[in-house]
């Protein structure tokens, strides 16, 4: 079963009462009353010993399935037996009385001794007879049931009474011990993630060992067709559908006290991380399971007939537990306060998810026909390029503490979504600046939920405070599906001229935003068929014709049959044209789209004792206590965006987790999964690495599901990953498809182009400048250039490209502070990735503190003299190298990204990196040549020259041998010396970011998604 609940829902479950409420059916789209099954319920079920379809049992399967009325009367039982036994109590008195009266009456008549026998012959005889003939024709309940008759004949047909399950539960009751446990692991994970997202604090792990479904099945008390409900609220996808509801229980039989007699019953074996890294287990038994569950099953011409559903719970089911520890030497983990409630609280958070209004998409076809993933979930993408604003108020303006020169403000802009409320996006921020100029783009994806939810785009302007919170400038928000479907921004960008307001958008504030927003939907089956030359009536008439073929015999079953033909033509179409796309590989003419990563599973997972035998037998026990804790991180373009949950002590760790992300160039873009094992008193050690570049990937097909090595790492396996590709109508400039990592090469010369320069300026040295790099050039006297002193390229690191520029620098020796007569910018996203380009950049004077807005500002300086043009060849490498090192030391999703790409390029993988041989360059250009080893013939043979030589070597693998835990890291107390200096290091960074928070402004930055 896999699936995801419906995001959509409206109602909160916490909100309501829980005996009652009145929600939306997902599965009919109208008006459900919905109850949540209590433990006298439950309790009810156990004591029915008759088949679920003997009549005694008739009572509890309509209770079930009739909602709150009969669950009503369920609850109420034991009021009705005593309203009963007062009713047949009320009558007997009733007609001996009467009888009684009679006789006394005829005792007027009649005297003496006969009148007398006669009265008391005829009491005992009417007493006894009376009520028994009344009650012969008196049905204590009929006026209650025919009132609660009255109000279900309202609310249902006569016909949809409950069929009975009988011959179903008996087919059941032979399947269910069969059945492949692995079809439950999807369950199993979904529990240990709810466990996983609230531990105790005693509790550092916990990992569900063991899923069994036992021989005891859940029996099926009833099952009946639904109404069709309101089609106009359905989902619009095609196909017939067949609504259901069913009501499920379980109870368990009373069985031995080993667990070989109780795993008869379905059961799962938990083992719970506590401090010192002890695993205690725990055996989990289902004692009860009570539910009503509707379904909306969507139907298709051809096996498996079954294609989507969508489930939901009717009321919260109601399930009981019964907890065993196993390890009786250590402490009794049920013993402490609390746990035990904790695990079953969980279990029903875990399925409340569920519970109407909420609902479990599933699809069925891909399930059972083991089809692969054919599309993404993202349906387009909003693209937003930020230009600038104007005329906003001064953030800073009301500030007394402020100077008159600081009170320009500090603005920067996000993008979000106003139902969600929080940023996805952020701007850098411009310091003292009135009238800032972005001009930068952001790409957000729009989902089911976005679209559902009817979302709309938000973009505000924000004044970056260091010691108080931000000050909002102002709001601009436009429907999401407005973008849609206005022919101005359907696959194209469009300029717009917004004014500010509130957050509310009923106040208008000063200052307007210049922005550019379009929605690019994803490439059609059209589109896709033209470029593959194959003709699209064709191809269309051929899919309707074997939909009319499929449903021929439909006309004669049910008279909206061309409808429903038109319907099974839309689904056919969408079926094949998923086919064609995926089976095709993406187009060179469309190279930006939407990419799903979804990591299934690891196999064979194994982390080998370093100082013992690599493969050594029972390395791949389950029960081995050195299995590793996985997590994986995805890593695209060399930037993190993905982190999965940790899975404790497994050596076939089961993720089924997912992402989508926007690919600006599919043919460059590189996906790396990094496999890490969670160790307490450690720094995580990486498994192994996959590195996967789409151009090699999606050769021949737009999707993939394969298995691959683990390498790089201290461990071994394989891991099952599943990525699809969809491209969408939108052609970016050339310049605006490269990564936001990269490395800047300059030429080592650089000349004027239109003439000289003034002589002040002919004799400065040039400084170039990125935020996270810097280099420098000497004027050459005898010919009017700039070189670089020992002709080398000046390479500069990178780390937000569409947001910086290359800072150049004239630069005049002077006493003190070096003065910056002139100046150079060229905005990095002006120019293409791996593309060598000659660029003519305008010298201006740096006068009025021209400089200082033109570094941020993406325009040309307002008001500056130009006295020149400087001439350089450039290239912009995508990705991180060795440049970024001293970046990585203060970053630590650098850092770890960085570990990473050392591990890919030692086992040959030329696609780690665009250009490896800049990832171990030098960390400045202008550093010394490396001086000579030294000759080791000139060393004395006394061994000074062999231990010098391997220590140089050692040193020169350090890094490589640490990682795989060898060399001095295959000592577990030195590697807990390392992560405690490692945690010394966190402290002190965060120490630094903190105290320089106090005086600078705080950059925002996306961070990387984690697992929900």
């Amino acid at each position: 079963m896999t699936g995801t609940p419906d995001a959509n829902s409206s109602t909160d479950r916490a909100s309501t009462p829980s005996d009652s409420r009145t929600v939306t059916d997902p599965v009919t789209h109208l008006t459900l009353p919905v109850h949540d099954n209590t433990s006298d319920e439950l309790l009810a079920v156990s004591t029915k010993s008759t088949p679920s379809g003997d009549p005694d049992n008739e009572d509890l399967r309509h209770s079930q399935m009739n909602g709150v009325v009969e669950a009503e009367s369920r609850k109420d039982n034991s009021d009705d037996v005593r309203q009963t036994k007062m009713e047949t109590a009320t009558i007997v008195a009733a007609t001996t009385f009467g009888s009684t009266l009679a006789i006394l009456f005829l005792s007027r008549i009649l005297k003496g001794w006969v009148g007398l026998l006669f009265s008391v012959g005829m009491c005992c005889i009417l007493g006894l007879a009376a009520p028994a003939f009344v009650l012969s024709f008196w049905n204590p309940q009929s006026h209650r049931v025919q009132l609660q008759g009255e109000e279900t004949q309202l609310r249902k047909p006569k016909s949809d009474s409950p069929e009975s399950a009988a011959w179903f539960n008996s087919f059941l009751y032979s399947l269910w011990p069969i059945v492949n446990p692995a079809l439950f692991i999807s369950i199993s994970d979904m529990l240990e993630d709810a466990l996983q997202a609230s531990l105790p604090k005693l509790i550092h792990g916990v990992r569900v060992a063991d899923i069994g479904q036992g021989s005891e099945a859940i029996r099926i008390l009833a099952i009946r067709a639904l109404e069709s409900g309101d089609v106009t609220r359905a989902s619009d996808d095609a196909g017939d559908f067949v609504n259901l509801e069913v009501a499920l229980a379980f109870r368990a039989r009373p069985r031995g006290t080993g667990l070989k007699d109780r795993s008869g019953n379905p059961h799962i074996l938990m083992e719970f991380q506590v401090a010192g890294g002890i695993l205690l287990p725990v055996w989990i038994e289902l004692t009860g399971f009570l539910a009503t569950a509707r379904m909306r099953i969507q139907l298709m011409p051809n096996p498996p007939f079954l294609s989507a559903m969508t489930l939901t719970f009717v009321g919260q089911p109601k399930i009981t537990l019964k907890c065993t520890p196993l390890a009786k030497s250590f402490l009794n983990i049920m013993d402490i306060p609390g746990l035990s409630g904790w695990i079953q609280t969980q279990i029903d958070w875990a399925v409340s998810g569920y519970v109407a209004p909420r609902s479990l998409n599933m699809d069925l076809k891909t399930m059972l026909s083991g089809r692969d993933q054919m599309d993404t979930e993202t349906l387009g993408v909003v693209v937003v390029i930020v230009k600038g604003a104007v005329g906003c108020k001064n953030g800073d303006g009301g500030k007394f503490w402020e100077s008159k020169a600081e009170k320009a403000g500090d603005p920067y802009a996000t993008i979000g979504w106003g139902k969600w409320g929080k940023a996805v996006w952020s701007s850098r921020i411009i310091e003292n600046e009135g009238r800032p100029v972005w001009d930068e783009i952001a790409m957000l994806l729009v989902g089911p939920s976005e679209m559902n939810a009817k979302e709309k785009l938000r973009v505000q302007v924000w004044d970056s405070d260091r010691g108080a919170a931000d000050d909002l400038l102002g709001t601009v928000e436009v429907n999401l599906h407005d973008l849609i479907d206005d022919p101005k921004t359907q696959n194209q960008l469009h300029s717009r001229t917004d004014r500010f307001t509130d957050i509310s958008g009923a106040t208008p504030w000063p200052g307007e935003l210049h922005w550019q927003v379009g929605y690019f939907a994803k490439t059609t089956l059209d589109q896709h068929l033209k470029i593959m030359g194959k003709n699209i009536e064709e191809f269309k008439h051929a899919v309707e014709h074997d939909a009319e073929r499929q449903l021929r015999e439909a006309e004669t079953l049910q008279h909206d049959a061309q409808a429903e033909i038109e319907k099974q033509k839309r689904a056919n179409l969408k079926d094949r044209g998923d086919e064609v796309i995926a089976g095709s590989p993406p187009t060179e003419e469309w190279p930006s789209g939407i990419l799903c990563v979804q990591i299934e599973q690891i196999r064979g997972l194994v982390v080998p004792n370093t100082r013992g035998t690599v493969g050594a037998d029972g390395a791949e026990d389950e029960g081995h206590q050195d299995l590793p804790s996985a997590y994986c991180t995805v890593i695209i373009n060399h930037t993190r965006v993905y982190k999965t949950r940790t899975k404790l002590k497994s050596n076939k760790p089961f993720f089924a987790a997912s992402t989508e992300r926007f690919i600006k160039d599919w043919r460059t873009a590189t996906v790396m999964i990094a496999v890490r094992d969670s160790r307490q008193h450690e720094v995580d050690p990486l498994i192994g690495v996959v590195v996967l570049p789409l151009r090699t990937i999606f050769k021949n097909r737009s999707q993939i599901n394969d298995a691959f090595p683990l390498v790089g790492g201290i461990g071994f396996g394989r891991i099952q990953v599943s990525m699809v590709f969809r491209s969408v109508q939108t052609r970016l400039p050339k310049q605006l498809l490269g990564w936001d990592i990269g490395t800047l090469d300059i030429e080592p010369q650089a000349r004027v182009s239109d003439g000289a320069l003034p002589a002040d300026l002919a004799a400065c040295r040039l400084v170039l400048r990125t935020v996270n790099g810097k280099g420098k050039m000497k004027a050459q006297s005898e010919n009017g250039t700039w070189e670089q002193k020992r002709g080398k390229p000046v390479r500069l690191a990178v780390k937000q490209r569409f947001g910086e520029c290359l800072l150049v620098q004239f630069r005049n020796h002077s006493l003190g502070r070096d003065h910056t007569p002139a100046f150079c910018t060229l905005w990095l996203k002006d120019i293409a990735d791996e593309e060598e380009v000659k660029v003519a950049l305008p010298v201006w004077r740096n006068t009025h503190g021209a400089l200082e807005r033109a570094r941020v500002n993406a325009e040309q300086p307002d008001g500056a003299e130009k006295v020149g043009t400087l001439e350089l060849t450039v290239k912009l490498w995508p990705g991180l190298s060795g440049y970024h090192k001293p970046l990585a030391e203060h970053d630590p999703n650098f850092a770890d990204v960085m570990k990473v790409l050392d591990a890919a390029e030692e086992q040959g993988s030329s696609e780690s990196s665009t250009n490896s041989s800049l990832h171990d360059a030098e960390t400045s250009s202008d550093s010394e040549d490396e001086g000579a080893a030294g000759n080791p013939e000139s060393e004395d043979n006394n061994g000074k020259t062999g231990v010098l030589s391997e220590v140089k070597e050692y040193g020169k693998r350090k890094e490589e041998l640490h990682r795989k835990h060898r060399g001095i890291m295959q000592w577990s107390g030195v590697r807990k010396l390392a992560w405690m200096g490692h945690n010394v290091e966190e402290a002190a960074v965060g120490v630094e970011h903190k105290v320089k928070g106090k005086f600078k402004h705080h950059q925002l930055e996306q961070g990387m998604d984690v697992e929900a």
